[in-house]
């Protein structure tokens, strides 16, 4: 909300309102996950605020028992399902507005920088490597996320100030969610104990993000993935990977994954984040040469006849987060 009141402001103060008038359009979910009055109640009120500032405004509703359908499906988490449906109603609408527009349609996205810090005490628990840790980027591709150098109450304190009404969602606080067990547990406590640990999970963001540039750029140009003539995997001397450091040999294992991935005929915004769920102490053992082979989600990395292979499982669906090391 506090997102699109501040597009309406530009809006409205802009000497060519009619070129940026065009330009803004608001797309809501409602996900089918909460009381139909809630969920519903959310989505009216998203296409009145639109309608009072003449922005035009489009809502996707997903039916009732998808998210969970799927979840189960995949084995992923709740949250991790409505992303995906999330993702995949913003990049088709994208693609929509990208046929009437000249430029290409730009997706903004309303985190701040308080979800950036959880989403970083949140990959630290799950020990993720440099690039996990890395800050969220302000802009990628067509995703631009302008609000993440402000924090929740710089939010809250902005709706207060132009008297514009929110909606909570009300599962905010279950914590069942690991995000909002961090949020109204561990967040609290640092605060109290540790004053300046979001100073210090920035720092180590930046430091991160630096050491993850580095490291990405080390293994493209010390690892080059083959293509098989089916597209159907990728391959490298297994002699020439091993000689690699241990960290570059992990890398290049995620740019395969992500070289693997780009070779199908359609990719999702959410495809990406997939790939990074990946467990990374099951790449490190295979990187390590302790196991010749390994299933990690979508691929299995295999060592076989002195080459290192990466090709497509034959399941459609997979388990993110989860990965099996084959003795």
């Amino acid at each position: 909300m506090a997102m699109l009141a501040a597009l309406c402001a530009l809006q409205r103060d802009a000497l060519q309102c009619d070129v940026v008038q065009r330009r803004v359009f608001c797309l809501h979910v409602e996900h089918g996950l909460r009381p139909a009055e809630e969920s519903q109640g959310d989505a009216d009120y998203v296409r009145e605020f639109c309608k009072s500032n003449n922005i035009k405004c489009s809502v996707v509703s997903v039916p009732p028992g998808k998210i969970a359908a799927l979840a189960q499906r995949r084995g992923i988490g709740i949250e991790a399902a409505a992303r995906h449906f999330r993702h995949k109603a913003l990049s088709r609408e994208a693609a929509r507005l990208d046929q009437s527009n000249t430029e290409k349609t730009i997706i903004l996205l309303a985190h701040t920088k308080d979800d950036l810090l959880e989403m970083a005490l949140m990959r630290i628990l799950r020990g993720v490597g440099p690039a996990g840790l890395a800050a969220m980027p302000v802009r990628r591709g067509r995703i631009f996320r302008p609000l993440l150098g402000m924090s929740r109450a710089d939010i809250i304190a902005y709706l207060k100030e132009k008297k514009i009404q929110w909606r909570e969602d009300s599962t905010n606080s279950d914590e069942v969610f690991l995000r909002n067990k961090i949020r109204c547990r561990l967040v609290p406590m640092l605060n109290e104990s540790f004053p300046s640990w979001k100073k210090g999970a920035a720092a180590m963001a930046e430091t991160q993000s630096l050491a993850a540039d580095f490291i990405a750029k080390e293994a493209s140009s010390r690892i080059k993935w083959e293509i098989s003539p089916n597209e159907c995997f990728i391959f490298i001397c297994a002699e020439s990977f091993f000689k690699q450091p241990q960290i570059v040999r992990e890398e290049a294992i995620y740019q395969g994954l992500n070289t693997l991935s780009s070779l199908r005929a359609s990719v999702s915004l959410c495809e990406s984040s997939r790939i990074k769920s990946v467990k990374r102490s099951v790449v490190r053992k295979f990187c390590s040469g302790a196991v010749n082979a390994a299933d990690l989600g979508p691929v299995r990395a295999r060592r076989k006849d002195g080459k290192i292979l990466l090709s497509r499982t034959r399941k459609e669906c997979f388990e993110t987060g989860i990965s099996v090391l084959i003795k």
